[in-house]
């Protein structure tokens, strides 16, 4: 079976979802044809009716409608009427969904350290999370430990050091030795369960997983609701750029960057290891969802931070097999180029036409729209800044200009550069009308 019939099985999964039941045939109907707008924009399949409404926003429903990031992320059943709210009201081709925010709760449960959140450590409530930078994996040869068994090192050394609730997991005898469960192992490998350290950090796991599974049933519930009253979720699963999940989350970026000269070798087989998981991961989640969209933020692949032969060798390499495992079983990437990718955009010409979507936030889109415009599908770039004047008709110039540079032949949709957390109400209706009125192919 060919990548594309595998997509086109999965996109009417997502446009005729089994066993969802639709509040009205009209609901039914937007739903269907937002899809449909989304989808032919993005496979290159044919002209939509209009220009798609694509979101990229954090934690803007929330500011939009008069609340805050510390609300959203404390009280799940207000997160979610905030953002159906948002839904009806600017009727984008499609949300963002709330499962961005992250329930305090339970990051407070495992005494979560990677990132901070509205009203922890100094942040205001005003503020939405962030992220902490240091560096977890302190040594470039602790690759060597995730090229070898990157479970084991996720589940006894990273997970321990990033929630404070778990660190006794560190102490845990792996079911993954080859001779555990032979008679003169057996006692050695259990005693570590008896631990107090380990039993705390299994109980504080446990409680966390029942958080979180509460979290999640009423997430599914959520997404059950606004797909029943027309709304699509504009992503079923998320993924990153492997080099990234280690700058993101071990390494800090500099670091990274500098063990791309002093530990090339172990930077790289550490990431040949990561690079089918991180596609598996995605994979399973649209299994899951139905909805085929596989959402990637892209953090270090920009003009600037590598040289030509760095990342082409450790950013793209990589980076581009996540494409092609995701595209060959039905998906669709939807990668956030962040930066500027002027001189890198000759790699999109690397995948199949119409295998990637590409969010845009600096990089000049007429230049785009010439070299290639015919191959991929173009979102964006609304500059985040834009949303927090008070100059709706400057916003809806820029773009009117966007739509009659880019539109032309298809493969276009609206969206601000940047994710956003905050914008005044009147500019994201700028977007919105100007579309509405002039977003036609």
């Amino acid at each position: 079976m060919s990548w594309e019939t595998r997509r086109k099985a999965r996109l009417e999964r997502w446009l005729n979802p089994p066993g969802l039941t639709f509040e009205s045939q009209e609901a039914k109907n937007d739903y269907q044809a937002r899809i449909t707008r989304m989808a032919k924009a993005m496979t290159l399949s044919g002209i939509p009716d209009r220009v798609p409404l694509l979101p990229n926003y954090t934690f803007m429903p929330a500011y939009v409608l008069g609340s805050n990031a510390m609300a959203a992320m404390s009280d799940q059943d207000l997160g979610f009427a905030l953002w159906q709210r948002f839904s009806r009201e600017f009727l984008l081709d499609s949300y963002n969904f709330y499962a961005l925010t992250c329930p305090i709760p339970l990051m407070e449960k495992i005494q979560y350290l990677l990132y901070q959140w509205p009203g922890h450590k100094g942040l205001s409530e005003d503020q939405t999370y962030r992220y902490v930078p240091r560096d977890w994996l302190t040594s470039p040869k602790k690759y060597a430990d995730i090229a070898l068994d990157p479970s084991a090192f996720w589940l006894k050394e990273f997970v321990p050091l990033v929630c404070g609730a778990l660190q006794g997991m560190s102490r845990m005898e792996l079911f993954t030795g080859l001779s555990w469960t032979e008679p003169a192992r057996l006692c050695l490998a259990l005693a570590s369960y008896g631990r107090e350290d380990v039993q705390e950090a299994i109980r504080n796991l446990m409680e966390a997983g029942s958080l979180a599974l509460a979290w999640e049933r009423k997430a599914e519930a959520f997404v059950a609701l606004l797909a029943g009253q027309g709304y699509p979720s504009f992503a079923g699963g998320f993924s990153k750029a492997p080099f990234d999940l280690l700058t993101d989350q071990l390494r800090s970026r500099r670091n990274a960057l500098l063990d791309i000269a002093r530990e090339p070798e172990s930077l790289l087989e550490a990431i040949e290891v990561l690079t089918p998981m991180v596609a598996e991961q995605a994979i399973r989640a649209i299994d899951r969802t139905g909805n085929p969209i596989v959402f990637m933020p892209l953090h270090t692949g920009d003009d600037v931070l590598m040289s030509p032969g760095q990342f082409e060798r450790f950013y793209w390499a990589p980076l581009k097999r996540v494409f092609e495992l995701i595209i060959e079983a039905g998906g669709l990437p939807l990668a956030f180029a962040e930066g500027s990718y002027k001189s890198r955009c000759d790699y999109f010409l690397d995948l199949p036409r119409g295998g990637v979507t590409w969010i845009i936030d600096r990089t000049d889109m007429a230049f785009l729209k010439r070299r290639v415009g015919h191959h991929c599908c173009l979102a964006g770039n609304v500059p985040g800044y834009m949303f927090l004047m008070d100059d709706p008709k400057k916003l809806g110039l820029y773009c009117r200009k966007l739509i009659e540079e880019v539109a032309p032949g298809g493969g276009f949709m609206m969206s601000s550069g940047t994710a956003l957390d905050k914008a005044n109400r009147p500019m994201v209706r700028a977007m919105i009308e100007t579309t509405l009125e002039h977003g036609f192919y």
